[in-house]
């Protein structure tokens, strides 16, 4: 499997299996994968998510002008669904950030 990273999400202090199984099951339906990572830190590790583009969209660059326009409409339109996930997983796991 070929990653390529979107963005990271905080995962919670607590429910990080709930929230983790939802956010894989969201994220599915768009074609995007979920990682559970271990971030380093001074103090200890902390977990996140991080949230990988579907293989199709990996290599598409905005900023090159020779991208196929369709393709950069794909890529607009995954990061749509990809807001409104992110949206809704603040809401709900709100309380356990």
């Amino acid at each position: 499997m070929q990653l390529g990273t979107y963005t990271t999400f905080d995962a919670p202090t607590d429910k990080i299996t709930d929230a983790l199984s939802w956010l894989r099951s969201e994220f599915e339906k768009i074609g995007g994968t979920v990682r559970l990572f271990s971030n380093s830190h001074d103090f200890g590790n902390y977990p996140s998510f991080e949230i990988d583009y579907p293989v199709n969209l990996v290599d598409i660059d905005d900023d090159d002008l020779d991208v196929d326009p369709e393709l950069l409409t794909k890529k607009d339109v995954w990061h749509d669904e990809a807001n409104k996930i992110e949206s809704n997983y603040s809401k709900k796991f709100e309380q356990y950030l």
